[in-house]
Parts: C-alpha cells; structure tokens; sequence
C-alpha cells in the first residue's frame, strides 16, 4: 500500500503522470507488433475477383497424395450458394497476398457456425476415429445449399446410398416426394442434423430402446393419424402393451418397429415386398421365431399361404399384429382360454367354409362337446383346438405327421388320458348327429327328443286339468258356486268340526332316503346344466368363480356318490317288512290303467266322482319306477364319463358319444318330470300349497288321506275297526273271565 501524505491534490498529480507514461508506452508497444505481423489494410483487401484470376481456369489442378485434385471454382456456382456474399478468405484464413503459398490450412465453419461445428464434433459422424467426414462432405465446398434441400436425404445418399435409395422406394420417401411435408426424413428418426449418433448409443432416437417412442412422434399423434389416414392409428399405444413392447422397455430381446416394418424400406401391407405383406409375414416373424415360422411354412396353413391363399391364416392372424400378447396372457388370442375362439374365427366363417369345403359343424360340435363345454365353463385344463391339432404344425388328418392322423390318435390323447389305447381313434372327434355320419346318435337323439315332447307334454296336460278342477272348485268354496261345492268339499277333506288325525306316510328311515335322493339330485341338475349351460344366466356367476369349473366337477361327482348311496340305502330298505310292502304296492297293476281313466274322465267333467287311490296310485307308480330306470341309466353313463380312460379299455369312443347324450337327454327329462310332475303334487298343488310337509314329518292330515287315497284310508279304518273290534272282544272275554271267575265258590 502507497501511504500518501502531506496536500492530497498534489501527491495525485504525482502519481497519475506516470501511470499515463506507462499505459501510453503498451499502447505504442501494440501499434509496433500489429505493424510488424500484418501488413497494411490495403494490402491484406483481397476479394473474390483476385482468387478467380487463378481459380477460374478449368485445368487448375494440384498434386495431392499420388492423385490430381481440381483447383477449379465454377463462379455461376459460387454465387448461387448460400454463401455466395462470403469473400473466399472468409472461409480460407491465412491468406495474405496473391498469389498465397501452395500449403494453407484447411478452411474452418467453426467461426460461424460454432454450435453445429460443436454437436458434429460428437456425432457419429465427426468423431476422430472416423476420419473422412467434414463439413464439405455434406455441404459441399463451394455450391453449399440451403438446409431444406439438404434435409431431403439426397446428401446422405453419397455414402448411405442404399438406405436412401430403400427409402425413396418407401412409404415415408414416396409421400415426401409428393410434397407432403410432415412425412419422415432421415433426420426425423435420426435426430439433428449435427447430432446424429449411432444406433447402439442407448439416447439414439434409433436405438432398440427408443425406437418405438421415435415413430410415435407421428404415428401416435391422433391430429396428424387423421390428417394423413395413417391405417392404425394406435399402432403405438397396442406394441406398448405387447410382449415386445414389454420386453424392450425392460431390456430384454423383443421386436421394434424396424423389425418388423423394415428401417427404410418401410412399404404399405398391400406391397408385395413390403415385410409386413401376407405372404411375407411368416418370414419376417421367422427373423426371431425361427423353428415356429420353420413349422408354419411346413403346416397346411403355410401351403396355403405359399400357394397365395390370402385368406388361409399367418402369424398375425392367431397372434394379432402391434398387441401381441404371451401365451400365458389371459387377453393373448392364443391363451388356453381363447385359442378355440381365435379358430372359430375362420373354421366357423360361411365364407371360408364354402369356399375351401371346410366342414361348418367342427366349431359347433367341439363346443358341445366335454372339452368345449368345460373350456366354456373356465376349465383352463380342458383340450382346446391346439391341444389336438397342434400350433403352428397343424397339418391334415391324412398326413402321417399329423397329431389327429389315427394312427397318432392315442398318443394326443395319452397327453391328458395316460393310459389311452386304440378305442380312442374308433369314434369322431368332432361328433355331429345326422343320420347318415352317426346313426346311433341320431336314433338315440330323436328317441329321447320325442319321449320328452309326449311325457313332459303328457304330465303338464294332465296336472293342468287337475289345477283347472281344483281351481273351479275354491271358486265355488268361496261363493262363485252352488252348494254342491260344499257336499265336494265335505266329501274331499272330510267334517271339519271333527279332530284332526294323522297318518305315517314315511318312517324315519324313508324320510332319510328321500332327503339324500332329493339334495343330490337338485345338485346333480344344477352342476351338470352348468357344464352345459354355462354362460346361461343361472350358471354364469358359478362359472366366473375363481375354479369354478373344479368347484363343478367336484360337486357333480360328490352328489353323484350321495346319489349313489341313497339307491344302496334304498337296496337295504327293500328286504325289510315294510320295504317288501312298500315294493308290493309299488308293482303296476290293471287296476292302475283303470283308475287312470276314472281320473281323466273326472277331470274333463265326465265323470263326478274322482279315482279312487289306494296307498299308491299312477301318479307315485310312474314316478317311482322312472325313478329307478333313470337312476340306473344315469349311474352306468355317469359313471363311464367319469372313468373314461378305463371305459375305453373295453368299448370304442363312440359308445361313450352315445352314453354321453344319453346323459343328457336322461337329466332332462328327469328334471322336466320332478318340475312338472313331482313339484306340483307336494308343491303346488291347491290341496297342500305351499308345501307338502310329509317329506319332514312323516305324516298326512286324514283329510288328505280322504282326498286322494281314500281306499287306503278305508282299508286302515276298517283294519282299525277290526282291531278295535278284537280288542272289545278280548276285553270282553277277560271281563267275562273274571265274572266267572268272580262267581265260582271259593273252596
């Protein structure tokens, strides 16, 4: 520090004169350097006429590495370009006079165009280990255009040639062409112009990674997708979800756009040569999937499709074309879930049917069939279309390779039934009812269709009378009639000011049998209609439950064994005293056949007095043995397609097709029958609605008894007389007995 002392104004005057000395002297010192390096303004002035005096001769020409470089500048050209107002010492520096020495160095963009010279200096293209690229080599040196024209790809054509000649020929090159201003170039997929890095940089907009995210940057844009009636306008938004789009953004193998669409050569499905064309579709597949698309080709699909069968289906078909999913993807077309539907798609089309004489019913009959009606029900175990025909080698029955060709039968089968034999081939697969394929079936079909039709038709004729009579009769109970109604009424349920006596219907033991018998078959029905029936509305929440289809077949086989077990308690019961009585009663007599048409006759209005029943008239008869002919049928076919492997160990498949309608066609009109016939008696009926309690209790009101077995009713009276009768006699004896007893001299 300068410590100043004394008057302030003079020891400052002091100090700036040689400050002033010293900032003059660098001055003059800078002046005599400026001299000394550069010449005088006037003779560095050198304009674009000085450099053409040389450079305007054609033969100008230099030696530079063993070959002859042209020094000529076209002047029309120079003027034309975008820097044709540059002196040409603008861009080559160093030049002091005229003539300039042979060796300058290079010319520089960098003092004008600093941040592109910066981004190409770390491209893909300016970097050290790739010499041979400059700015010329893109812009030319002298005739350098305007970035519009250069971003039309015709530059990078000097060392991309084929990938800009691929492109003109492509959809994106081809609409450029034609003045569309929004279709792609090279720089809209590779990035700035300057900053094109390469594709295995991960922040490459060509990178694996990045490149659906690039095409989006049209294709997922909804304005420009209308605009330009781009085909698929969530193009993008489906491969995201797909399992290729999955597996890139979590950096696993998977197809990009460029896989499948080609890079440049992107051309519209319609073009032959374009990778997304039909035909070309199993190929470019094949790119990854080598042994599926190796099959394919081979499959009778993949003739067709050689063949130039447009409609025989390819990959895309089955698999779907941007959201393709993994087969264990329940919304994958090809989940076991949904595979069958994806078939049906062509194997259930009138059109393609008749056009190549497919069979219309094979959709039909697989969803009626065991397999379909469980795959229906969620049965993701149960056989679907591939698990027989195969994938991507299905190939026809006739061929020898082929998984259906009978001689192979066993084997597809053995997949899900070990154990499978030779039975499995004697039958169709695809069962379809027609008299000339499977006359059995036919026969059987129509046989049960018509019992149905003429027994359940017969039951509802016969209980609708007996509710229009029943009917009549309350109206005139309550004053709609004459007072003959009231002598029916008396006649029918008895004095009603007398007590109330009741009769056993059914033992402990009965009522056991009955309610084994009744649960199991209400389970039975419901189970085995689900299976049928499963997307009805009665059964659609059972079979949405989680396993619902396991919860099905467990509870179909246990009501089956509950069932089961009723008929052997039934089989214990029958040798028993009341059982041998209860059988006797049970046996059909002529006596029925009679009591049938007094029924009917009083039921029409003409008769006036009802039949008279004993224990157990027609309407239990018939019951009851149809109960034990559908119980046994029910049981032996119930019990073969639960055990088919080892039903097909002594009978062909086809037998188990006939046990299997047969099923059926049993339960409904077994069904049928308890609904219309069975409920309405212990339900419905006006004479005990709303139920009969007797299956509970055990017993009947005398007034029923009266109403409908008053023959039994008689009898039990009269035996009770007897017994009555008896019992006064015997007690009259042992009274007479102490008399006499009472009189007889004591000794």
């Amino acid at each position: 520090m300068i410590r100043v002392e004394g008057d302030t104004t003079m020891n400052a005057r002091r100090l700036a004169l040689p400050a002033i000395g010293l900032l003059l002297c660098c001055a003059a010192g800078l002046l005599l350097d400026a001299l000394i390096a550069s010449p005088p303004a006037s003779a560095v002035t050198i304009r674009n006429d000085d450099c053409l005096g040389c450079h305007a001769d054609r033969n100008l020409k230099k030696s530079a590495g063993g070959k002859s470089v042209s020094l000529f500048t076209n002047q029309t050209i120079l003027a034309g370009s975008v820097h044709g107002q540059i002196e040409c010492v603008g861009c080559h520096a160093g030049i002091r006079e005229v003539p300039h020495p042979e060796t300058l160095p290079p010319p520089t963009c960098r003092q004008c165009h600093t941040a592109a010279q910066a981004a190409f200096t770390q491209s893909a293209h300016g970097k050290p280990d790739d010499p041979g690229l400059e700015c010329q080599s893109c812009h030319g040196a002298h005739d350098v255009k305007p970035a519009a024209v250069l971003a039309k790809g015709e530059v990078c054509g000097a060392c991309h040639g084929e990938a800009v000649q691929a492109y003109r020929a492509s959809s994106h090159g081809k609409a450029q062409a034609a003045g569309v201003k929004e279709a792609a170039g090279c720089q809209n997929c590779h990035g700035a112009t300057h900053a094109v890095i390469s594709r295995e940089d991960p922040a490459s907009p060509t990178h694996r990674t990045r490149m659906a995210e690039t095409c989006a940057a049209c294709h997922a844009d909804q304005t420009l997708v209308a605009r330009l009636r781009i085909p698929v306008p969530q193009a993008f938004h489906l491969y995201q979800k797909s399992v290729h789009g999955r597996a890139v953004a979590e950096g696993r193998p998977g197809a990009t756009c460029d896989d499948c669409h080609s890079s440049h050569d992107i051309r519209p499905k319609g073009d032959p040569r374009s990778l997304v064309f039909r035909k070309n579709i199993p190929t470019t597949c094949g790119q990854c999937h080598r042994a599926e698309s190796t099959a394919f080709l081979e499959s009778i699909h993949g003739v067709a499709v050689e063949r130039g069968n447009s409609r025989s289906p390819v990959c895309s078909d089955c698999h779907g074309e941007h959201a393709v999913a993994g087969t264990q993807d329940p919304t994958s077309r090809v989940s076991l879930a949904t595979v069958s539907r994806t078939c049906a798609s062509c194997h259930d089309s009138l059109a393609i049917t008749e056009a190549f004489g497919l069979s219309r019913d094979r959709v039909s009959s697989f969803q009626d069939s065991f397999h379909g009606l469980a795959a229906r029900g969620g049965n993701l175990a149960a056989a679907n279309c591939a698990s027989c025909h195969g994938t991507h080698d299905i190939r026809p029955s006739s061929d020898p390779r082929s998984s259906i060709h009978p001689a192979n039968v066993p084997k597809t089968c053995g997949v899900c039934h070990p154990g499978a034999g030779e039975n499995f081939a004697k039958g169709p697969v695809h069962v379809v009812v027609s008299k000339a394929g499977n006359p059995v079936l036919y026969y059987v079909t129509n046989f049960y269709l018509l019992m149905i039709v003429l027994t359940i038709g017969g039951m509802a004729a016969h209980n609708g009378l007996d509710f229009l009579k029943k009917l009549r009769r309350e109206y005139r109970r309550h004053g709609g009639g004459e007072a003959a109604a009231a002598q029916e009424d008396a006649r029918g349920r008895g004095d009603g000011d007398a007590p109330r006596r009741w009769y056993l219907r059914m033992t402990g033991f009965e009522r056991i049998q009955h309610a084994l018998l009744a649960s199991s078959f209400l389970v039975l029905v419901y189970t085995g209609f689900a299976l049928t029936y499963p997307e009805s509305w009665p059964f659609r929440w059972f079979s949405a439950l989680e396993q619902g289809h396991a919860i099905r077949g467990w509870g179909h086989r246990a009501a089956a064994l509950a069932m089961t077990l009723a008929c052997l308690l039934h089989l214990v019961y029958l040798p028993t005293r009341r059982g041998r009585r209860f059988l006797l009663d049970m046996l059909p007599r002529l006596s029925d056949v009679r009591e049938l048409t007094q029924q009917l006759g009083y039921l029409v209005g003409l008769r006036a007095e009802p039949a008279r029943f004993d224990r157990f008239g027609y309407i239990e008869k018939a019951e009851y043995w149809a109960l034990i002919w559908g119980s046994m049928i029910m049981a032996v076919t119930g019990y073969a397609l639960w055990f088919e492997t080892a039903a097909l160990r002594f009978v062909p498949l086809w037998v188990l097709d006939v046990a299997t309608y047969i099923h059926f066609y049993e339960a409904l009109l077994a069904a049928l029958a308890i609904a219309v016939w069975h409920f309405y008696y212990v339900i419905f009926n006006p004479d005990v609605y709303p139920v009969s309690w007797a299956w509970l209790t055990g017993k009947i009101p005398e007034e029923t008894m009266r109403h409908e077995h008053p023959r039994e009713l008689e009898r039990l009276e009269a035996e009770a007389a007897a017994e009555a009768e008896r019992a006064a006699e015997a007690a009259a004896r042992e009274a007479a007995r102490e008399r006499q007893a009472g009189e007889t001299p004591k000794s």
